[in-house]
């Protein structure tokens, strides 16, 4: 899988965006292996932390935020669970989409031969926004594959991404910049988690990851998340949390978690205070309680 086409416009694009990708990685607090895993749909990047015998967990990232953003919670979450982080193909990272890939529904497939190579037969699943609506729309419709399902601070799933986000967001996409990326990051965080110059340094790197993806990587698929009908919200078997900053900026949280709590038949969700749409990191520790709080009840 080797010989795929680069996904990035240059190969200087591509090697500025891994340095800083690489540097990120330098934070990952526990030890890990890393798997390129080949398939139909391209060669897939992952990153497997804790005991091999332990149950799977796999995590899903948030829109071109990549796998490197769940340094701050994997520590908790690989105590016991085999933990999978995964580059989401199509999605700036170290995944390579195969040049057929067009639409997100291939993505159901892609997953689905993702998790029969890692020899999962059902999914414990975590994703953050665009993570958190891959996850949802996955739990609906291959059920089958699907134990537990937790979306933080998921992209639309419950109500459209408000006017806000697409007029702030609008500059990012057609002109990157650090100054356009860095200016929606800002918008979306909350104050308390860039107060101190170790946290802003943080932010910093993340900022520069995303505008190095816009700014360099061809995107594949189509990746616009949306608002699921009542019927679909209906129909999900899994067991699902869901989690949201109380500040959250791109939606209503409190309509978002009561529209969910009306429809998804096993629900439950809480907004997390002090914490907006940066809500995993943040407040990784609360975050992490009730993950494994939520995956342990009822096992």
């Amino acid at each position: 899988m080797n010989n795929l086409p680069s996904p990035f416009k240059s190969h200087k694009g591509e090697s500025e965006f891994m340095a800083v990708y690489d540097a990120l990685m330098q934070l990952w607090p526990v030890p890990y292996e890393t798997f390129e895993i080949p398939g139909h749909f391209g060669c897939t990047h992952v990153i497997a932390s804790g005991p091999k015998e332990a149950p799977a967990l796999v995590l899903l990232h948030g829109a071109h935020a990549t796998l490197t953003m769940w340094a701050d919670n994997i520590a908790d979450l690989s105590q016991d669970y085999r933990v999978y982080a995964v580059d989401l193909i199509g999605q700036p990272g170290k995944s390579i989409a195969d040049p057929c890939f067009t639409k997100r529904d291939q993505l159901i497939p892609w997953f689905t031969e993702l998790l029969d190579t890692l020899k999962i037969e059902k999914a414990n699943l975590v994703g953050q926004s665009y993570g958190g609506w891959f996850t949802l729309n996955y739990a609906i419709h291959v059920p089958e594959r699907v134990n537990k399902i937790v979306l933080l601070s998921p992209a639309a799933c419950f109500l459209p991404l408000n006017r806000q986000h697409q007029l702030r967001g609008a500059p990012m996409w057609f002109f990157p910049s650090l100054f356009t990326v860095r200016s929606f990051k800002l918008w979306e965080t909350h104050p308390d988690f860039i107060n101190t110059p170790e946290k802003m340094t943080l932010f910093t790197k993340k900022v520069k990851l995303l505008y190095l993806g816009f700014k360099n990587y061809r995107m594949q698929g189509e990746s616009n998340p949306d608002i699921f009908t009542d019927g679909q919200l209906r129909s999900l078997q899994a067991p699902m949390l869901l989690l949201i900053g109380q500040q959250e900026v791109i939606y209503d949280p409190v309509a978002s978690l009561e529209r969910a709590h009306n429809l998804v038949p096993h629900n439950e969700g809480s907004l997390i205070p002090n914490a907006s749409h940066e809500m995993s990191y943040s407040q990784a520790r609360i975050v992490d309680e009730r993950i494994l709080q939520f995956l342990k009840d009822n096992a």
